[in-house]
């Protein structure tokens, strides 16, 4: 009988595709990426273990070793202006060293997170073909399921949540027609964050009040690692805000240009098109493959216009070009009759604790002008992320909406005057911050209602 379970089992195992690259090896003291050794290859993703999840060599002219990372976070990364270098929320077990070496097997007897580093036993040097064939080489198999829901008692935590922002969101739109927009901004997604709970939250309010669209305002992750490691969190963000079978609409963060901390593997503008807008921004409008485009929203007269706001090969980074500038001017020349304007875009034009955004000034002119010009038509605000806390800014024509961070983080300083953060707490309600914002076919008004961590919001 134990034989036959024991068959039983390995039969529902899986194997899990790995990706390595040649020329890295893994610090015996850290777990973090060494680069530079030409007699290594390594797993540079952390992939998830499972109790009975096992690595078997394939292949002996190589031998193995691992790098094993439990679940406990480190708080650095949650209550300071900090972002970890691998973009992972875990903390090394360095009980298991990454230098004792295996040419069998290895079964994980507990739920962990770990990275794999190979070697010839001839200690000749490792080429990219031989990276390449990883899973020729060995094979991870492993039961974890394709998504994992939220434990008991995370789902208790927010059903109250749940209930009271779909009754919210269903009152808001019973008596106009009107529109939800899910919106999003700094997920800034990681290893062993919490990600995976705000999209189970999402698709629970959403079954019960769905949304129509949904708008993430950018920094989709940290930025700061490989570009190939990056395109699959990139990916993973994506497709789990287009598994909810809605319209997505994203704009580009500074983050998300794989720029942060001096990386040196940064996106060009042409790979940013295709990795952050290919498939999703339905029926935008732009020129050629530029990072800003339109949208019109008939249902409830809304041109959305969604700005690019950040050029790392410009002396001044943050703003907006002078193309771009033209562009809007000419954009809000075709507004159709009787149609309201909303702006989006991740770094605000004013009121930032950098002292200057390129052309920030002179995009709120041309919409002021624009108001000026045609009093029948309103510009109803310009709604942004990046300074990761909330605030409504009403001294020029329209008003200007910072959002906070969809990321759990829970720092007050590096934040604009008059700007609100909250206390954040893992394993609490206010781990989640996002907002669903209802716009209103007939009236001026658009209300932000809050999910998790902060309060509601009116224009």
């Amino acid at each position: 009988n134990g034989w036959k379970m024991k068959m039983e089992n390995e039969k529902k195992m899986k194997q899990q595709i790995l990706e390595a690259k040649e020329g890295v090896r893994l610090s015996i003291y850290t777990g973090m990426l060494e680069y530079g050794h030409i007699d290594r290859m390594t797993t540079r993703q952390f992939y998830k273990a499972f109790p009975g999840s096992r690595i078997l060599l394939l292949d002996t002219v190589y031998e193995f070793a691992l790098a094993v990372y439990m679940l406990e976070r480190d708080d650095t990364y949650m209550y300071t202006y900090a972002y970890q270098e691998n973009e992972c929320w875990v903390m090394f077990d360095d009980a298991v060293k990454p230098n004792t070496y295996y040419q069998t097997e290895y079964v994980f007897d507990r739920e962990c997170y770990f990275r794999v580093n190979l070697r010839r036993c001839d200690g000749r040097a490792i080429d990219a073909s031989e990276a390449d064939h990883i899973n020729h080489i060995l094979i991870y198999e492993s039961d974890l399921p394709e998504s994992i829901g939220l434990n008991n008692n995370l789902t208790h935590l927010f059903e109250e949540e749940i209930k009271d922002t779909t009754e919210k969101i269903n009152s808001a739109k019973e008596k106009h027609r009107s529109k939800a927009f899910l919106l999003l901004t700094d997920s800034h997604y990681v290893v062993n964050g919490t990600w995976e709970d705000t999209v189970w939250c999402i698709k629970e309010v959403n079954k019960r009040a769905p949304f129509d669209s949904i708008i993430h305002l950018g920094d989709l992750t940290d930025g700061m690692i490989c570009r190939e490691v990056n395109y699959h969190y990139v990916d993973i963000v994506k497709k789990d805000l287009l598994s909810l079978d809605k319209p997505v609409y994203l704009v580009i963060g500074n983050h998300d240009t794989n720029y942060f901390k001096g990386n040196p593997e940064r996106f060009s503008k042409e790979e940013q098109y295709w990795l952050y807008h290919n498939g999703c921004c339905d029926g935008a409008v732009r020129n050629g493959h530029a990072l800003y485009y339109y949208k019109d929203f008939e249902e409830i007269l809304v041109r959305g216009i969604f700005l690019h706001s950040f050029d790392e090969c410009e002396k001044i980074r943050y703003g907006f070009s002078q193309e771009e500038v033209l562009w809007l001017q000419e954009v809000l020349k075709t507004v159709p009759e009787n149609f309201r304007v909303l702006v989006f875009s991740h770094v605000p034009p004013l009121h930032y604790w950098s002292k200057d955004i390129r052309n920030g000034e002179k995009m709120v002119e041309v919409l002021e002008q624009y108001m000026q010009e045609n009093p029948k038509h309103c510009v109803l605000g310009w709604i942004h992320g990046h300074n990761h806390a909330d605030q409504i800014y009403r001294k020029r024509m329209f008003p200007i909406v910072s959002l906070g961070c969809t990321k759990v983080e829970d720092f007050k300083d590096k934040k604009p005057d008059g700007a609100v953060t909250y206390d954040r707490r893992i394993g609490e309600l206010t781990q989640e911050l996002w907002t669903v914002m209802v716009v209103q076919h007939d009236s001026k008004n658009i209300k932000f209602i809050r999910f998790g961590a902060g309060e509601d919001m009116e224009l």
